[in-house]
């Protein structure tokens, strides 16, 4: 990996990790969910499982950011078809959110009513796979393999700390959130969420292809 830093390519490109991860995460989108899951829970309970999920995610992301490539060579995938992929998959998650089924790809009505009478909700369903589902697994590993520059590495690491600091106050802040927004405005957030994440995944299936096929597309 290179060493030189630009700050203008620095934090673009940290600007653009930070909203690709915490739109694929969608805290907004899970709200309902949770609000449902915790609503016999005490609030002490809650910040537990706030933070627990929190936790979980980070780990979760930082684990495929840091290993993911590998994994994918291991199997002999390129970074092209891995961006291609990923897109793809983005592209339909983004797709669920701006028709109002943001967790059609990530769980079901039986995992969600299956899960309720289990203490540990933190993990399941809440950091997997509602928040930290396949489409934000895919999305840091395409990030990690789309640059060759440590600070740009760096760039998408510091990304996913701060998309989880803002997952964990969109959750701590959601019985008032659910209340002021409703769910017309969850839902009108959601959707918006998916318009970016919807072209942030065309422009991956974009970079892969150049990748994949740079003497047809320069």
């Amino acid at each position: 990996m290179t060493t030189n830093f630009d700050t203008v390519e620095f934090f673009s490109f940290a600007l653009k990790s930070i909203i690709s991860i915490f739109a694929i995460i969608n805290p907004f989108g899970a709200l309902p969910v949770f609000v449902s899951l915790t609503q016999n829970y005490s609030q002490k309970d809650k910040h537990y499982i706030i933070r627990r999920s929190t936790y979980f995610v980070f780990g979760i992301l930082t684990f495929f950011f840091l290993f993911g490539e590998l994994i994918f060579k291991i199997f002999g995938i390129n970074i092209g078809s891995l961006e291609v992929a990923g897109g793809i998959l983005l592209s339909l998650v983004s797709i669920n959110m701006v028709f109002g089924n943001p967790h059609k790809e990530r769980t079901s009505k039986d995992e969600l009513a299956d899960v309720e009478d289990k203490e540990n909700i933190a993990l399941v369903p809440l950091a997997i796979p509602l928040l930290s589902g396949p489409g934000a697994i895919a999305t840091v590993i395409t990030l990690s393999t789309s640059v060759q520059n440590l600070f740009l590495y760096a760039a998408i690491f510091i990304a996913i700390i701060i998309a989880c600091f803002a997952v964990y106050f969109v959750l701590i802040s959601s019985s008032y959130l659910n209340r002021f927004l409703g769910k017309i405005g969850i839902g009108i957030i959601s959707r918006l969420m998916g318009i970016i994440l919807l072209a942030i995944s065309v422009q991956f299936i974009v970079n892969g292809l150049k990748v994949l096929f740079p003497a047809f597309l320069k």
